[in-house]
């Protein structure tokens, strides 16, 4: 049994990774800034501190097999403080991969496939701070694969969602499907076209990156179920038959169309959870009481 520190783990996607981590027989460690109480499995350890702290990351990697970084800031607080930003998402992802070095540690992460501008599907030119901060731990994850064999998987997911609390402007859909289990009105506020990623299919790649890590620095893009904004809103109320839901602002600065990168055989069968099935399961899984509010 081998032990994974999950950085920023009491969080959205860190909740659903933990369980799959668990399942696949490992021990967690959770390294939190502000940990969130009841959350996670009675069995997890979990931590209070800063990744952008070299020695509380160090420490907290201390015995560890392997770390799952998903620790950052989002897009609209990036932007409200790209110093921050860069401290939290560089500084301190820098900090993750130091911690790895010694030991050669497997690290997954989590980029983002904001590090596309709106005009390009092939060549990443980030038009956010947030996708800039990114794309700079991709360069960084691959230096540390060549220069000191830390092997790291990072995800490039379009828009996730699912049961839980998530944050950010990309938290539009999970916070509708929340609403509208719960008859409340809830506005998502960007439009067009984008990929739903369901958060289980997230968590399912992360943790079978730290039971068969890349041979290097391997960046996947998880396009998820490319549809409409006003497709995932009429899904929603077919399935809940709550129409409160609306839509108000601009596409997202990221191609409509994104081609998902192939799973490298060695991680397994993982199929893209189609948004019709994505939001019955988020609904089933709220409606059972299994993630905190």
């Amino acid at each position: 049994m081998s032990r994974v520190l999950v950085t920023g783990g009491t969080g959205f996607i860190g909740q659903p990774t933990i369980a799959a981590l668990i399942a696949a027989g490992h021990t967690v460690r959770v390294l939190d800034l502000k940990p969130r109480q009841g959350v996670l499995p009675a069995e997890v350890e979990i931590l209070s501190g800063d990744v952008t702290d070299t020695a509380a990351v160090a420490s907290a990697s201390d015995g560890c097999d392997g770390i799952v970084h998903l620790a950052g800031l989002m897009t609209v607080d990036c932007a409200r403080d790209p110093l921050l930003a860069a401290r939290v998402n560089v500084i301190g992802s820098l900090n993750v991969f130091e911690a790895a070095k010694a030991r050669r540690l497997p690290v997954a992460w989590l980029s983002t496939a904001g590090v596309f501008g709106p005009d390009d599907a092939i060549n990443p030119r980030p038009m956010t701070i947030y996708g800039t901060t990114k794309l700079a731990v991709e360069g960084a994850a691959r230096v540390y694969a060549r220069d000191h064999g830390v092997p790291s998987l990072g995800l490039r997911p379009y828009i996730v969602y699912g049961p839980g609390i998530s944050s950010g402007i990309a938290a539009g859909p999970s916070i509708a499907i929340a609403a509208s289990l719960n008859r409340e009105p809830a506005t998502i506020r960007f439009s067009g076209r984008v990929g739903f990623v369901h958060v289980g299919d997230v968590a399912r790649l992360l943790a079978a990156a730290i039971d068969t890590p890349p041979s290097g620095a391997e960046v996947l893009t998880m396009a998820g179920d490319t549809q409409e904004m006003t497709a995932f809103t009429t899904e929603l109320a077919r399935q809940t038959g709550w129409t409160d839901i609306g839509i108000d602002g601009p596409p997202l600065r990221i191609p409509a169309d994104l081609s998902s990168s192939p799973v490298p055989a060695g991680l397994g069968d993982h199929p893209v959870t189609r948004l019709a099935e994505g939001i019955a399961q988020s609904l089933a899984s709220l409606g059972s009481g299994q993630h905190a509010k």
